[in-house]
């Protein structure tokens, strides 16, 4: 049986050279290159339009398939990607229903606020279970291994039919607020049960909620967070919630007010009596407020001991940063009330702090894992101290989460791209990460879906070494190059959880270290673990040999992550391969192994040269030479798949230069748009006759995608239909996306349209999760708040050319998208954050947090702001002279002496 997705030309399965820089080229004129006819991007409160469906009408003999060459984007979409824009806001229950912003801290379970400002999920108490609401989706046409149409989570049970604002695992809490205007009194629960006027703004790690009440007049704003500081991982870790309200009477009388906040006891989940427990809630009071704790306790010393080490044991509390605030406490309930007394126009806010403490997780099935307790049982006794801590530092922990917030959406970039952006690192406030009570990091690769941290899923995730960099660094001491290690230098990809390396994640482990070098103050991090990220590669390199000498192709069975064996030469693991060779000669270089050194650069420069007989120049892409002694085994055999090129994508994060062609590359590049971004998903999906083959069900008809893997050339070999992985060439997965967008991004300097490509396949996965459909904030792969999804930021630093070396004291910003010369964005290093700004000649780099040392900058010239001719060649700034050397359009600053900036310092440079 033939397949019918693809173009009509075929019948298919579905459908470092020198270099010069493109000249700018009018965005408008792009557009006729990239297709017209896209509807217009409507606004805040509607839904936004897609990439299709597009006009039927056939443009040519290679549009009428269901991916079109002509993806027919209009001038005024393409224009609005570029635009700054507004922060996305969410109004009308349509569009907040399905809303769920984790408001946990890392490691600490999943606690979501509501579109209205509902708390809700609530999944603290360590069940197991994949998704975060788990849920079976009777599909219209799919059918799972048991015959039946019964979809569960993994195959996008969550996307398909989106949950709505519940939770299977919830208890009575909530707040609410009692109106007395004279004689009237009224009482509105905080939540759009109370509220029909409700407006959200996400801003991720603050959600900001907006009500409004036309018969009282009284407005009432919500900033709630949990204490959010990159660099700072422990202070970004309380199992807390700050709910912040702010009361406005808007009428010409004066109110009263009495603000609650209540809570059942929730501990050992009604299952009290069960356990010979009964459940105790008391009072407290501190010099910053009041609250209450809840717990349980053993009806004797036996059922103490029983209950200690349930997983649904611990304590709940909740406090009012208000002195004069009262408790009340029932069997059931306990309750918090603040007054208030407002005049005509005056304000006033009460804040709240919500914590938890349930630290005996059990949801992972490994034996030795089943004593070993969350982070903060490390730190805390219970939810009170949890508290305390919190309203004891609240002034400095709220001041700290709005700076980085502010600091990152204060910036030139379009408000559309940086929530994007932003947005999958959510997934380290959800039970998709872990921190044990050893400080050790442990993560899923979605929320209970596929254990042990997976090498081949997390090296997609550039997120967390820049915001959390120490979390990075556990994975390689501990982890990788400790728990999963082999002796003869594989490196299990799932950690303790597999036996079994895979080609890609291990070379992903070593471009980590790398990055995780640059993202450390100074080089004790690599010393550390220099000898088994040696060994790590070696075994690559013992990989590449079993054909004879290695010539930077890798052969034979290569496991990847797609989860299975294929063989032959790949072209991405070749590309990831000899992206490692790189960063291992870079390595070697930094812990003077100059042997080493030598060896990955002669073999490197043998796979730079043998990796472009992979690329087909027919075709346009390159493909995989399959192996003859494994001619059935599936793979992509010579098809265009889209992480074809991605070791140059991890070398450009890594500012290791061009790998190979770069001519090449941007060919490859081209065949992905042409070939697997689809304006619409449903002809596509339809066009696939059998329904196992479709995969699972990421993107929806109306919806833009990048498909995973097509044929427009034809030459699949074997059955490969057989093959459950089959399925996933068919998919649109948002961190596969996001590489090839980011590397788009990057390639841009060399050809303009790439800027357009990448951003659209951007906004398309913005566009899929659109909160009138589904939840915004948790993007699905296999499960819910997917890492890889965090490949997104990824997208961020190629927009700014961000470069970031700290133990050499370097930093670049080379920016791609630029305010008519102008840009600026928030950056990190190794010991601070902070925001760079460029307006014209002058450069501004304030430093926010933290401390910076810096010896080298590098800057872009070229735009319209930064004349490279006018430049002299030594420069003064407000911290000391600097030289300044060429190179093309960029120049770079080496400071005469080491530059330290602390907290609050700014370095000015007017060039």
């Amino acid at each position: 049986m033939t397949n019918k997705n693809n173009s009509s030309q075929t019948k298919s399965s579905c459908c470092a050279a020198n270099e010069t820089c493109a000249p700018k080229v009018n965005r408008r004129q792009l557009l006729k290159g990239i297709g017209a006819g896209m509807a217009t991007m409507t606004g805040a409160f509607t839904m936004p339009a897609m990439a299709g469906p597009f006009s039927k009408e056939p443009t040519g003999p290679t549009t009428d398939g269901p991916i079109p060459i002509d993806k027919k984007l209009s001038a005024d979409w393409v224009e609005s990607l570029y635009a700054r824009g507004k922060a996305t806001t969410y109004k009308g229950w349509q569009q907040l229903q399905y809303i769920g912003m984790p408001i946990s801290g890392i490691g600490t379970g999943t606690v979501y606020i509501g579109g209205d400002g509902k708390l809700w999920v609530w999944d603290i108490f360590n069940e197991q279970h994949e998704g975060v609401v788990p849920q079976v989706y009777e599909h219209p046409t799919l059918r799972n291994e048991h015959g039946d149409n019964k979809i569960k989570e993994r195959n996008g049970a969550n996307y398909i039919s989106p949950p709505a604002q519940t939770s299977p695992w919830h208890f009575e809490q909530g707040f609410a607020v009692a109106i007395e205007q004279g004689k009237n009194k009224v009482r509105r629960t905080l939540d759009h049960n109370g509220f029909s006027d409700i407006s959200f703004k996400g801003q991720a790690p603050i959600a900001d909620i907006n009500y409004y009440d036309a018969s009282t007049k009284i407005n009432v704003e919500l900033e709630a967070m949990t204490p959010y500081i990159p660099l700072d991982t422990d202070r970004s870790s309380y199992p807390a919630t700050i709910m912040r309200y702010v009361f406005t009477n808007k009428s010409t009388n004066a109110m009263r007010l009495s603000v609650e906040g209540w809570s059942e006891n929730p501990v050992l989940q009604n299952k009290a009596e069960q356990q010979n427990a009964h459940l105790l809630t008391s009072k407290y009071v501190d010099q910053g407020g009041v609250g209450f704790i809840s717990t349980a306790v053993g009806n004797d010393s036996t059922a103490q001991q029983a209950i200690n080490t349930l997983p649904d044991f611990g304590s709940f509390s909740m406090m009012c940063l208000d002195s004069k605030s009262s408790v009340a406490i029932d069997s059931e309930l306990a309750k918090l009330t603040a007054n208030l007394e407002l005049k005509p126009g005056e304000t006033k806010e009460v804040t709240f702090i919500v914590s938890w403490f349930f630290p005996n997780q059990t949801a992972l099935y490994k034996k030795e894992h089943k004593n070993i307790k969350r982070w903060y049982a490390s730190k805390y006794d219970d939810a009170k101290a949890v508290a305390l801590d919190v309203a004891n530092s609240i002034t400095e922990l709220t001041s700290l989460t709005k700076l980085w917030r502010d600091t990152w959406y204060d910036s030139t970039l379009p408000h559309w791209l940086l929530e994007r952006a932003i947005i999958p690192t959510n997934a380290l406030q959800t039970n998709t990460a872990y921190r044990f009570d050893n400080n050790r990091f442990w993560a899923w690769e979605g929320v209970g879906c596929c254990a042990g941290t997976c090498t081949h899923v997390w090296h997609y995730a550039q997120a967390v070494g820049r915001l959390f960099p120490n979390l990075e660094r556990d994975l390689r001491e501990r982890t990788d190059y400790g728990i999963g290690f082999k002796d003869n230098g594989a490196i299990l990809f799932r950690g303790e959880y597999n036996n079994k390396d895979a080609t890609d994640g291990q070379a992903g482990v070593i471009l980590r270290t790398y990055r995780e070098h640059q993202m450390s103050p100074d080089s004790e991090f690599l010393k550390r673990v220099w000898p088994n990220a040696k060994k790590a590669l070696q075994y690559l390199i013992l990989v590449d040999a079993q054909g004879g000498m290695p010539d930077g192709i890798p052969e034979g069975e290569q496991h990847n992550t797609l989860d299975a064996e294929w063989y032959g030469k790949i072209p991405v693991l070749s590309s990831l391969y000899i992206a490692a060779l790189r960063a291992g000669e870079e390595m070697a270089k930094v812990m003077d192994d100059k042997e080493f050194a030598k060896l990955c650069s002669g073999i490197y420069q043998q796979g730079q040269k043998n990796i472009l007989k992979l690329f087909n120049p027919k075709h346009g892409f390159f493909t995989q030479e399959i192996d003859p002694n494994h001619a059935d085994a599936i793979g992509i055999g010579e098809g265009c798949y889209i992480d074809q090129v991605m070791g140059q994508w991890w070398a450009n994060q890594l500012n290791l230069g061009r790998l190979y062609d770069g001519k090449t590359i941007r060919s490859a590049l081209s065949s992905l748009w042409d070939y697997n971004f689809c304006p619409d998903m449903g002809p596509f999906r339809d066009s696939i006759e059998t329904p196992s083959a479709k995969g699972r069900t990421y993107a929806l008809a109306g919806e833009a995608g990048l498909v995973m893997c097509t044929w427009p050339k034809g030459g699949r070999q074997g059955d490969w239909e057989k093959y459950w992985q089959y399925g996933y060439f068919q998919e649109c997965m948002t961190g596969f996306e996001y590489q090839v967008a980011g590397h788009m991004v990057w390639e841009s300097d060399h050809d303009p349209e790439f800027l357009t490509k990448g951003l659209a396949i951007t906004r398309a996965i913005h566009d899929r999760y659109h909160g009138s459909k589904r939840n915004p904030f948790n993007e699905i792969e296999c499960s819910d708040h997917y890492a890889r999804a965090m490949a997104s930021y990824g997208v961020y630093l190629a927009a700014a050319g961000f470069e970031s070396d700290s133990p050499k004291g370097h930093l670049g910003f080379k920016p791609r998208m630029t305010d008519k010369g102008n840009f600026k964005s928030a950056f990190t290093s190794a010991e601070g954050w902070g925001a760079f700004e460029q307006k014209g000649q002058s450069i501004t780099l304030k430093l926010h947090y933290g401390k910076l040392t810096l010896n080298t900058l590098s800057l872009r010239s070229g735009t319209r702001g930064l004349v490279a001719n006018n430049i002299p060649p030594t420069v003064s700034s407000s911290h000391g002279k600097a030289s300044i050397s060429r190179e093309g359009k960029d120049i770079t600053l080496s400071f005469n002496q080491p530059l330290v900036l602390s907290a609050n310092e700014t370095l000015t440079i007017e060039l």
